[in-house]
């Protein structure tokens, strides 16, 4: 999930009075597209999904969803990809000992996601390091892995308070050998993410790795965190999982607390040791603090986080550009569809990620009132906001996405080596038009699945199609 507003106000005030911790190259505005995330044809994929699931940091760490649900999602949301939550604790429940059963679980369900068309990206996910770093809170690692030192732990209100309780500092600076004690920690999570990897190398649905969900430094933060420590154990696990894998792309995080309200990160560059184009994409959260935990858009409260849209719009993509990778929105949410503004945030950040010519995963499919159906398994507010249009798969460069008035408008720019179509959801019977010249392009409308694909004219170098009803 999310390390969210209270302790991003704890990251704004350290930046505001230590910038130095923070050590990367100034942000810059910067016309040229970001590098993109490609299928097996070259096309540039454009990632919409959902979170599936908070239910999975239960103890069996599956979530709630049947096939049947994956169809609806795919249907109503037309979504093309979905983030997939796995635990530590589930894959290695003892020491250097893996639940295959478990796996052949999660294989299961993302049999489900294939069936639709829909690209996997699993995601090992933790919050407050694991259930037993604080009994009552947390997701993630196994009670093997957990070294507290015997220091106390009271859950707090709200939630993520906990993070600053002395047994969940101690058990991040166990695991990160801040303390010098336990340098096999990270040795058993790299060795985990590789027997992920082998048994899901081959899945035609699995599109890549998320390797470790909002990444939380103990007692070392910032510069202290990101370079020292984070850069170099992704950096493991990517040379790890390319022994199994050449393929899939790899998603790094940077830490959470900042990067999540659009604060620089110092990240360091993973480099990718597979031959040919590298397939490492930069994965940060948007949780502007003010929306979350109660939070609204309307107001005061409104212009600050507008200031956090900014500050994320600007030092996310300059990230991404100093480190070569495509860059996908990995969680993006946090409001109730009846906190005031959640309509014109859930807007907003939706333009946002279209300008920036990025895709997103909304957190989550969970019943409730965040989420896209509720407690009684209706639609929400946002199932209706997120069924927006869009480009799923250019065949080239994307140059730039607009949704405005129920219209959808696409520009790309041939390249070379690519195969196949265009393919745009819309939820609607589409009228399209486009600057290729009468008779060069053409065009098929797929009914039952809400996808139009385009085939452009390969003698015209540019090209700009809109669709509206």
């Amino acid at each position: 999930m999310r390390v969210r507003t209270a302790l991003g106000r704890v990251a704004l005030a350290a930046l505001t009075v230590a910038p130095a911790l923070v050590v990367v190259s100034p942000a810059h505005a910067d016309p040229a597209p970001l590098p993109a995330i490609t299928d097996d044809q070259g096309r540039t994929l454009v990632l919409h999904g959902l979170n599936t699931a908070g239910s999975a940091k239960g103890p069996d760490g599956l979530p709630w969803v049947s096939r049947d649900d994956i169809v609806r999602e795919a249907r109503d949301l037309g979504t093309n990809s979905v983030r997939y939550l796995i635990q530590w604790k589930n894959v290695e429940p003892a020491a250097g000992q893996y639940d295959d059963a478990y796996l052949d679980d999660v294989a299961e369900r993302v049999a489900w996601y294939r069936e639709q068309g829909m690209h996997v990206i699993l995601d090992m996910h933790q919050d407050i390091y694991g259930p037993a770093a604080c009994e009552g809170s947390g997701n993630g690692a196994p009670a093997w892995a957990t070294f507290t030192d015997g220091l106390p732990c009271t859950p707090q209100d709200p939630w993520v308070l906990t993070y600053l309780q002395p047994a969940v500092l101690r058990a991040y600076d166990n695991f990160w050998n801040n303390t010098g004690k336990h340098p096999e920690l990270m040795q058993h999570y790299t060795a985990m993410w590789k027997h992920v990897a082998k048994r899901f190398a081959d899945d035609p649905a699995v599109l890549g790795y998320d390797l470790m969900n909002e990444p939380f430094g103990g007692t070392r933060q910032f510069g202290f965190f990101e370079g020292p420590i984070l850069t170099p154990f992704y950096q493991g696990i990517v040379n790890a999982i390319r022994e199994v894998d050449g393929d899939n792309w790899v998603f790094v995080e940077p830490q959470a607390l900042g990067p999540n309200e659009g604060a620089e990160t110092s990240l360091g560059t993973v480099r990718d040791p597979r031959p040919g184009t590298p397939r490492i994409v930069l994965a940060p959260h948007f949780y502007p603090g003010g929306v979350d935990l109660g939070g609204s858009y309307d107001g005061v409260a409104k212009l600050l986080v507008q200031a956090q849209f900014a500050l994320w719009k600007r030092n996310m993509p300059a990230a991404a550009r100093r480190l070569n990778t495509p860059m996908w929105l990995g969680e993006v949410g946090g409001m109730g569809q009846g906190a005031p503004g959640a309509a014109d945030f859930t807007g907003d950040w939706l333009s946002m990620a279209d300008e920036l010519g990025i895709g997103w995963a909304y957190w989550s499919n969970d019943r409730g009132s965040g989420g896209v159906v509720d407690g009684d398994g209706r639609p929400t507010l946002f199932t209706e906001l997120l069924a927006r249009p869009y480009p799923r798969a250019v065949a080239g460069t994307l140059a730039k996405v607009a949704y405005a008035s129920d219209t959808l408008t696409v520009t790309w720019r041939n390249k070379a080596g690519v195969t196949g179509p265009t393919e745009i959801w819309f939820p609607a019977t589409p009228k399209v038009t486009s600057t290729d010249p009468d008779g060069t392009w053409r065009t098929h409308w797929d009914a039952s699945r809400h996808v139009l694909s385009v085939w452009a004219d390969p003698g015209t170098a540019s090209h700009t199609v809109t669709v509206g009803p």
